[in-house]
């Protein structure tokens, strides 16, 4: 599975969220995870899921779906980031983590 990374402030939240967007090679096909940072300091009724692929669409072939969602839920996701997952499908990556600033940049895991 590929791995690309986002973290920012979401203002729907209220708080740092991390994005996780990758091509799954085992099912062929694409997810996105958004999860609140600080997970400790959640309540207890709060799981601290802002979206996952796994309540709704699975895991689907293009990622039209996770950019419509994308926009809706406010995450800025770069472009880079999209193109990155796209290129993954297509040559079928495995084993990779990419980590990204909001403008695009490749920076240090965080």
């Amino acid at each position: 599975m590929s791995q690309h990374f986002l973290k920012f402030f979401h203002e729907r939240s209220g708080c740092d969220v991390r994005i996780q967007l990758g091509w799954d090679r085992p099912l062929q096909g694409f997810y996105l995870v958004a999860l609140k940072e600080d997970q400790d300091s959640l309540p207890d009724d709060d799981d601290g899921v802002v979206y996952s692929n796994l309540n709704g669409v699975g895991h689907p072939k293009d990622l039209s779906i996770f950019k419509q969602v994308s926009n809706q839920l406010g995450f800025p996701i770069p472009d880079v980031m999209w193109r990155a997952a796209y290129l993954d499908s297509q040559h079928n990556a495995v084993n990779k983590q990419v980590f990204y600033a909001a403008d695009g940049r490749v920076v240090a895991p965080f």
